[in-house]
């Protein structure tokens, strides 16, 4: 089987930025991203677990401000950029190729200096966001209930969790909970009520003053929220998860109480914060030591650094096609299927390929 994957032998795939002209009136607006994937095809698996749920892009003409918080309008990142034909310059070393443009639609793939490859480069589809908001408000036209998501929301105008933690620093002790409910809105009484749905966990029940305090500060929010499209709903639920903790070891110590809107797992919040710094450390260490144990024939070895630098960080799709090229080396097909079995799982395109050439027989 041939293979590309050793990162010292990776092919380099070159696609040059066209110089066709795009109508730049189109531009303008916010754009809301309705499908990731790299440019070959294959699932993105380094996007993060915010954007995946909710990406909005706001353009105007020479800001790109980018804003993964679907229910907190005041926070977004601003960037400066420069329109090069159909190339949106953000800096020397990237920018976005416009490859479609019209009045409801915008297709970009991404492009960096240095890297060429096209399993590791987005292609990001958009559409304006108003086409979003008119579809979810015919579906929910006879509707007296709303339960919102990431793309049909009332957003919030003020950081209310900035006021709650400065309460909690004054505190002898920091409190530490995990407070699961709903914000529920009501826009034609014009009021606000807290649900809490682990109300039975020990932690809140121990920090029962604390709950109420969140609780009574939420509850006087009303006219911190935008409701222009959703006053003809009863009720309006919004999902939310309050994270209060403290915490002090030597590398680091922290407290606060960050809001998470849209999920009831509190498992779920590892996946927002990411790769850990002291795991990307390690994947790369451990990268790095496979590609010299594979210098010196020591393919054991080098399979072992792989898989763990994959384990410390599973975006290392590099780490996992290097250990099918040294199976396939190795005349191993068995672990060799294996591990493209995993490539094919995680919906990479070549990993599909070189699966159904070489582990359907």
């Amino acid at each position: 089987m041939k293979t590309k994957y050793l990162s010292i032998i990776l092919l380099l795939l070159f696609s040059s930025i066209a110089n066709s002209q795009i109508n730049s009136n189109y531009l303008t607006g916010e754009w809301i991203k309705v499908k990731n994937r790299m440019i070959d095809g294959s699932k993105n698996v380094s996007e993060s677990f915010i954007s995946s749920k909710f990406n909005k892009w706001k353009i105007s003409n020479k800001k790109l401000c980018i804003d993964s918080e679907p229910v907190n309008s005041y926070e977004e990142d601003c960037l400066d950029y420069n329109l090069e034909n159909n190339f949106m310059r953000i800096s020397l070393e990237s920018g976005y190729e416009i490859t479609k443009l019209t009045s409801d639609t915008l297709i970009v793939i991404q492009r960096i200096n240095g890297i060429n490859e096209i399993d590791k480069l987005e292609k990001l589809w958009f559409v304006k966001s108003s086409i979003v908001k008119n579809h979810y408000v015919n579906k929910h036209a006879n509707d007296s209930i709303l339960i919102a998501n990431e793309h049909f929301t009332p957003t919030l105008n003020k950081n209310f969790i900035s006021e709650i933690h400065k309460i909690f620093l004054k505190k002898n002790n920091y409190p530490n909970f995990n407070l699961v409910g709903n914000i529920i809105i009501f826009p034609k009484k014009e009021k606000i009520e807290l649900e809490i749905n682990n109300s039975d966990d020990k932690n809140v029940i121990e920090n029962n003053i604390a709950i109420d305090y969140i609780k009574n500060i939420i509850e006087k929010t009303y006219n911190d929220w935008s409701l222009n499209d959703f006053k003809n709903f009863n009720k309006i639920y919004i999902s939310f998860i309050i994270k209060s903790e403290s915490y002090k070891n030597k590398e680091s110590s922290y407290k606060g109480t960050p809001i998470f809107y849209f999920i009831n797992d509190v498992d779920e919040i590892d996946k927002i914060y990411g790769i850990k710094l002291e795991d990307l450390k390690s994947s790369g260490e451990n990268f790095k030591n496979g590609i010299i144990a594979f210098e010196d024939e020591k393919y054991d070895k080098a399979i072992d650094f792989f898989m763990k630098s994959y384990n410390n960080d599973n975006r290392k799709i590099d780490a996992l096609y290097n250990i099918v090229a040294i199976y396939s080396l190795l005349n191993n097909q068995i672990k060799m299927c294996e591990c493209l079995k995993k490539l094919k799982d995680l919906e990479q395109t070549e990993g599909i390929k070189l699966y159904n050439e070489n582990c359907l027989n």
